[in-house]
């Protein structure tokens, strides 16, 4: 009898254990964060960042100590040591442009990938990073009397874009795709100091503007080569599987301070021809992807 007395005292003393619990408080913060994006570019549009990484560095050794991670509207620091600080910040998302080196603020850079290195080195044309770079900055440590800490750290693009507009081509209806190769380009940029590294090609691709009768290859770079001549090859792939190419020195439409639009025209004076229908030849909706590595001295 006692023993059957026993099961519902223990499974009562059970319950009563298991809903206690000691209560739990949030951490309020007092270090906020914001960022200030300027999204004004001109041409390859980039989206509104979704989320940003926040990366702090060790002002002496440069090496990481902190990251954090926030939606464009910003957010709060928790469980943050106050202190002296290099912080960079950097959207998340890019589908080319890829951050390396992020334990060390000294080779923090932001590069694509290479999709060619012999003859000469060839990379996707990177497309829009925000990145915003604050060095020495100095969170402080905050009494109960102090106000709240917040920091504005502004971002912009760390590519640079320009379009290439393309003339004097008869029979742009025919074409099945238009790719530029941009000569004399760096291949990635240092966010430390925004400097660009390196020399490559960039490979873009364009579109038709059929009313127009002309072709538009907006494209993102890096930056410029200070040096040397800078230039374009043109590659039309009509409807007849025959490539038409063409390559021109741009370099004074580059450095012509006036030309605010980063405009570069180029005059093509090709005809593009139909499929030819035949037997041994017939139609398709679609044709395989085209692939042509350049071949320069």
């Amino acid at each position: 009898m006692k023993s059957r007395l026993l099961i519902p005292l223990l499974a009562m003393s059970l319950v009563f254990l298991s809903c206690t619990r000691d209560p739990i408080y949030d951490e309020v913060s007092r270090y906020h964060i914001c960022f200030s994006i300027d999204s004004d570019v001109l041409y390859c549009k980039g989206k509104q960042p979704e989320l940003i990484q926040v990366i702090f560095y060790d002002p002496a050794s440069g090496k990481k100590i902190d990251e954090a991670y926030m939606g464009p509207e910003g957010g709060y620091l928790y469980s943050f040591t106050p202190g002296a600080y290099d912080i960079v910040a950097v959207s998340m998302g890019s589908s080319r442009t890829e951050l390396t080196f992020t334990k060390d603020f000294n080779l923090l850079t932001a590069q694509t990938k290479t999709i060619q290195s012999s003859p000469v080195k060839v990379i996707a044309a990177p497309d829009h990073m925000y990145a915003g770079v604050m060095a020495g900055t100095v969170i402080p440590f905050l009494s109960e009397a102090d106000p709240p800490f917040e920091l504005t750290i502004p971002m912009k693009s760390v590519c640079d874009s320009w379009k290439i507009k393309v003339t004097g081509v008869k029979g742009v209806e025919y074409s099945a795709g238009i790719t530029a190769y941009v000569f004399n380009q760096t291949q990635e940029i240092y966010l430390k100091d925004n400097r660009p590294s390196g020399n490559c090609a960039i490979r873009a691709e364009g579109r038709a503007v059929q009313d127009e009768g002309v072709f538009e290859i907006p494209f993102c770079t890096f930056g410029m080569s200070d040096t040397g001549t800078i230039r374009i090859r043109v590659d039309i792939e009509a409807l007849d599987r025959k490539v038409h190419s063409m390559e021109f020195d741009v370099t004074s439409q580059i450095l012509d301070v006036s030309n605010r639009e980063h405009l570069i025209t180029v005059d093509f004076p090709t005809e593009l021809s139909p499929m030819i229908q035949g037997g041994l030849d017939p139609s398709a909706d679609k044709w395989d992807e085209h692939h042509e590595f350049v071949d320069i001295e």
